[in-house]
């Protein structure tokens, strides 16, 4: 196990994740500092609702389902055609989310009331101002993802590990150094974060793009509807785009709620939300996108022993360390908090609330982390239906968990967060259960 290639990539993964993730913490220690848990931040976190939806619907559902494993099963017997695949399929996708994104705009403000009903006024200004400027993230991240994803296809991971510390280089960047100037300038201080949230977009583009271009990968003027491999992607991504939609609605009237909880509630919620990502991120999904390429060789080639044997391997190291970690936190939550956190404006019950949060989402963080790799076993076969319907019955269950918390047991913040820790166990053994049918 530890001298295999899936291992060695995971740890490389782990490891660059582990600094991403720390950039993160960094990120959100300076905005706690500078804003505390306040009216400022939740705009901030409700502005990124509907640029996350479009990216979820034309970009991820297709790359993490449907694009790797058709550009895998090309690649391994004629180079070029696999390079046509990636360059058609890019030019598709750019286009794509240009038009929604130009689309949203036509729409903006009834769209900033769908994801902050408890906002009004100034608020509600901001929200519209700020989200007309992250419109242009998921353009730029719309080419770095689909890059992105031929280096993980290769199995070449740096500028992939990379990029996401240089997202969040960006964003600090703008907190110290953009929202002084704005606010220079009379504008309000959220468009600076919205600033650094472009130029980390930029940054994430331009290291995977190095990578990409020394792999092989050119641009090219292929625009073809009618190709059969981008057919392929299409009917394959459906299932997964209908469940990350899904999961973006749910993120969203999650965002709805806690608008409506007072000021500072999502931040506060975010800020959990950021810290309980960490193992997700450092150990799930690494070990997710390392095992991936693997699971759809092997799928490729009928290799049903290697294929199980790769998975459980993936699981059972993920389930170990992601658990170990959760127990810790779980019981050191406020402690954490205080450290990473307890600087500037973000202190008292602020941090209270937090640490709540933050424990209670460890009671769904080992499933949480599992449901990546999962999940990619059943892309790797080909198989996206499956993943997707029991998503959206864990959504499903997220959101009436969170309003019979919310609103009719008042437990708060801290009611969403216990919600989406069950919906995740339930996602998690499913998941599970119908892949053991599945593949019997």
């Amino acid at each position: 196990m530890f001298k295999s290639k899936i291992f060695r990539s995971s740890v490389i993964l782990g490891v660059f994740s582990f600094l991403a993730s720390a950039a993160g913490l960094l990120r959100d220690r300076v905005f706690a500092s500078e804003f505390g848990a306040s009216r400022t931040l939740d705009i901030y976190y409700s502005a990124f609702k509907i640029p996350d939806l479009i990216f979820n619907l034309f970009i991820l559902g297709a790359v993490s389902s449907a694009f790797i494993p058709i550009f895998i099963q090309h690649y391994r017997t004629d180079e070029k055609k696999a390079w046509d695949i990636s360059r058609n399929f890019l030019n598709i996708a750019f286009t794509a989310v240009i038009v929604a994104c130009g689309v949203m705009i036509l729409f903006i403000r009834p769209l900033a009331v769908l994801v902050a009903p408890g906002f009004s006024g100034a608020d509600q200004e901001s929200v519209i101002q700020l989200m007309r400027l992250m419109l242009l993230s998921p353009i730029i991240f719309s080419v770095s993802t689909i890059i992105g994803s031929t280096l993980q296809a290769l199995e070449r991971f740096w500028a992939f590990a990379i990029a996401p510390i240089l997202y969040n280089v960006g964003i600090i960047i703008g907190a110290i150094y953009f929202v002084p100037i704005v606010r220079a300038q009379s504008y309000q201080d959220v468009l600076g974060l919205g600033l650094g949230v472009i130029l980390g977009a930029l940054m994430h583009l331009s290291i995977q793009l190095i990578a990409a271009w020394r792999a092989g990968f050119r641009f090219g003027p292929i625009f073809d509807f009618s190709d059969t491999n981008f057919r392929s992607i299409l009917k394959l991504m459906i299932p997964r785009t209908i469940g990350l939609g899904a999961y973006s609605i749910d993120s969203t009237v999650i965002n709805a709620l806690a608008s409506m909880l007072g000021a500072g509630s999502i931040a506060m919620l975010n800020f959990a939300n950021n810290l309980q990502f960490v193992p997700i991120s450092v150990v799930g999904i690494s070990a997710a996108v390392a095992v991936f390429p693997r699971l759809s060789f092997h799928a490729s080639g009928d290799e049903k022993e290697e294929f199980h044997k790769k998975l459980s391997s993936a699981l059972k190291g993920t389930a170990l360390i992601v658990t170990l970690g959760a127990v810790a936190l779980f019981f050191l939550s406020e402690w954490v908090i205080r450290i990473l956190f307890g600087v500037g404006l973000f202190h008292g019950q602020s941090i209270t609330i937090t640490a709540g949060i933050l424990s209670l989402y460890m009671l769904g963080v080992t499933a949480q982390s599992l449901i990546p790799i999962l999940s990619r076993a059943f892309y790797a076969l080909h198989n996206t239906k499956i993943p997707v319907i029991i998503s959206i019955i864990s959504i499903a269950v997220n959101l009436g968990l969170a309003s019979l918390f919310t609103f009719y047991f008042h437990w708060d913040v801290r009611g969403l967060a216990l919600a989406f820790a069950i919906a995740g166990n339930v996602n998690f053994f499913l998941l599970w259960a119908f892949f053991k049918r599945f593949t019997r």
